[in-house]
C-alpha cells in the first residue's frame, strides 16, 4: 500500500456554516481510520462561487492537505458524496515535484516565456525614400 499527498477541496452550503466545523472533524478521522495523516486544514471561508451550483452564489470553502492511501481517498470521496451540504469536491495528487517547484527561490533574469528585444537593422530607415 503506497502513501502519497493529496489535496482535497470541498464546498460546503452556505447555510451549513455552522456545521462546518463538524464536517472538518468527520473527514478527518475518516482519513485517520485509513491509516492516513493530515498535514493540514485551511478554511477560507464564505466565498463566491464561479457559477451558481444548485442555486447557491456562495459556498463555504475547505481545503484538506494530507497523506493517505488510494484507499482512504475513495471513502472520504464517498463520505463527501453522501453528505448533504457539500456542493462540489475535488482531489488531486499532490506530487513532492510540485513542492519542490514551489519553494525553489525566485531567478532574477529573463523567463523562458520572455521574448528578447527586437534586433535594429542598420540598413533600414524610417525616413521615405
Amino acid at each position: 500500500m503506497t502513501v502519497t499527498n493529496y489535496e482535497t477541496l470541498f464546498i460546503a452550503h452556505p447555510e451549513k456554516g455552522p456545521r462546518l466545523k463538524e464536517f472538518i472533524e468527520r473527514f478527518k478521522k475518516v482519513i485517520e481510520g485509513q491509516e492516513g495523516v493530515i498535514s493540514q486544514v485551511e478554511e477560507w471561508g464564505l466565498r463566491d462561487l464561479a457559477y451558481r451550483i444548485q442555486k447557491q452564489g456562495k459556498g463555504y470553502y475547505t481545503l484538506l492537505q494530507y497523506r493517505a492511501s488510494g484507499r482512504a481517498v475513495e471513502e472520504l470521496e464517498r463520505n463527501l458524496r453522501l453528505t448533504d451540504g457539500i456542493l462540489r469536491y475535488l482531489t488531486v495528487r499532490d506530487d513532492e515535484a510540485n513542492h519542490a517547484a514551489a519553494q525553489a527561490p525566485a531567478v532574477d533574469g529573463p523567463e523562458q516565456g520572455d521574448k528578447p528585444p527586437p534586433a535594429t537593422d542598420a540598413t533600414t530607415t524610417d525616413s521615405p525614400v
